[in-house]
């Protein structure tokens, strides 16, 4: 039986898969499956409540707020996706390069990473958007900019850790290069954390585009997207209309969870000593990694 199998044994395995497999469907088939426009305005349609016209109401402009909720799932997963892959392809190889190198450089490098990382994230996000512009792609290269520090340190602490393993000088010893050293035997022993780390800064992403959007540093209107519509309706809940931003609130609670849950089935898939217990006895009651009792 494959690695899938003892991952797949977890409810939040398939909670997270399950999913994310919806939000997918809703990317691909989000025109086919939209009962309106997602953009278009209707003033004699304004505020009305969840019925069977308007399956979950409308803003104040009049728009339906289930084609927005759809339509805002490829938003905000284009946004949060582009950033964190941005982030891992810069990161990783620059925590490679301070990690395994000493040096003025990569002390430098390092400091720069603390000065990013003291900004209050909002607040950096909130500047570089003003100067850059609300775009989507803006937004996503300020996301990526704030995550770039997270993926170096984590493999920089994990090739301080292995850069004086008795397989890098052998690795030395039969004449390796450093380039070969760094990418062929420390880089893949290193990747687990980066890659657990890219399913949970997914789901950061999505709480950050959406933090930036509702204090108006993000994507404008009338661009359909979880944490604009929030801020839309906040105003309107004091007065009993609730419908505008609890289903959007909803949507992203749970793209957050279907991303947190993801990033234990990747640390499960890439944990080879469960993978042997799995092997070794398939209905063994496999525990959740970190627990030694």
């Amino acid at each position: 039986m494959t690695s899938f199998g003892f991952a797949l044994r977890r409810p939040a395995a398939i909670i997270g898969l399950s999913l994310l497999f919806l939000q997918i469907v809703l990317i691909i088939f989000a025109p086919a499956v939209s009962p309106y426009s997602p953009t278009e305005a209707d003033p004699l349609a304004s505020l009305l409540p969840p019925s069977s016209t308007h399956w979950l109401g409308t803003d104040i402009s009049g728009m339906d707020i289930l084609s927005r909720i759809i339509f805002a799932t490829r938003i905000n997963l284009l946004i949060s996706i582009t950033s964190v892959a941005l982030a891992f392809v810069i990161g990783v190889p620059l925590g490679l390069l301070v990690g395994y190198y000493r040096g003025f450089l990569s002390g430098l490098i390092m400091r720069i990473f603390d000065f990013v990382q003291a900004f209050p994230i909002f607040v950096l996000g909130m500047a570089l958007v003003s100067v850059m512009g609300q775009e989507i792609w803006n937004v996503a290269t300020v996301l990526a900019v704030l995550f770039i520090p997270i993926f170096a340190r984590l493999i920089r602490a994990e090739v301080l850790s292995l850069r004086e393993r008795p397989f890098v000088a052998a690795a030395r010893c039969s004449g390796a290069t450093d380039v070969d050293i760094m990418f062929r035997h420390l880089l893949p022993n290193a990747l687990m954390p980066a890659m657990v780390q890219v399913s949970i800064s997914i789901g950061m992403a999505i709480l950050l585009t959406a933090g930036l959007s509702f204090i108006g540093a993000g994507v404008r209107m009338p661009t359909p997207e979880w944490g604009l519509m929030v801020s839309s309706g906040a105003q309107q809940m004091i007065l009993g209309v609730w419908w505008v931003s609890l289903f959007p609130g909803l949507a992203i609670v749970l793209a957050v969870l279907c991303f947190a849950l993801l990033g234990d089935v990747v640390r499960d898939l890439m944990d080879p000593m469960k993978a042997q217990q799995f092997a070794r006895d398939p209905e063994i009651d496999l525990q959740p990694i970190g627990d030694n009792r």
